[in-house]
């Protein structure tokens, strides 16, 4: 196997690479021969690691997880899209679950994962320039200017989203200007986060595609 291995990779590198020439069989062989190996792979790591030990007749955890085995039976009833009544709420059952944990979760994870973290550290942040003395590992000013950034960002990403009815008074001018200003360094704090992103994952791309040509350079010589 480890003689073959090499040239399974090559020549499932250049089928992945004759999309450049336009959507064709092999690359379509070679999506589909990945999405399988991935899928089976998967299925054998839940199967040993998940169901084989809870299955054991031995096992005290199998009452504990019955609850959750019987409502995976349940999505079995999902599978076609179009059944009797009885059996679509059947299957609406496991999918209240998965989705209600899953929002609840996500909404967990970014409330006290990151909003309040954020919003804690952005708080405890001082600007003034005389708390941050230089030091023999960092120099004091550029401390202070990332914590401004820092504090500015989150200041104004928050604004960004407020969404507020123009007010009628005397300081009405001066509340809309004060909340345009921080909505628009909101706004370039967006586009510097996601212009970061594309160009990680870009980054990211050209290393794996790096890879590939180093692989078969190394491959054919």
């Amino acid at each position: 196997m480890e003689t073959i291995a090499p040239f399974i990779a090559a020549a499932l590198t250049l089928m992945v690479f004759s999309y450049i020439l336009g959507d064709n069989v092999l690359f379509k062989l070679a999506s589909h021969i990945f999405v399988g190996v991935s899928v089976g792979y998967a299925m054998l790591i839940l199967w040993y690691e998940v169901f084989a030990d809870l299955l054991q007749p031995n096992n005290g955890q199998l009452l504990r997880v019955l609850p959750a085995l019987l409502l995976c039976l349940l999505l079995i009833f999902k599978i076609r899209p179009s059944q009797g009544e009885v059996t679509n709420v059947l299957g609406a059952i496991p999918m209240a679950f998965v989705l209600g944990v899953g929002a609840a979760l996500a909404i967990g994870g970014a409330l006290f994962g990151t909003l309040i973290p954020q919003v804690t550290s952005t708080m405890s942040i001082s600007l003034n320039p005389t708390h941050y003395p230089d030091t023999e590992q960092e120099i004091g000013i550029v401390n202070w200017l990332n914590n401004f950034i820092i504090f500015i960002g989150t200041t104004g990403t928050f604004f960004y989203f407020m969404f507020v009815v123009r007010s009628q008074g005397m300081f009405s001018g001066v509340r809309e200007g004060f909340i345009r200003f921080w909505a628009g360094m909101g706004r370039l704090i967006i586009i510097f986060t996601l212009a970061a992103l594309f160009a990680n994952t870009v980054s990211a791309r050209v290393a794996v595609l790096v890879s590939r040509l180093q692989f078969l350079g190394g491959f054919f010589k």
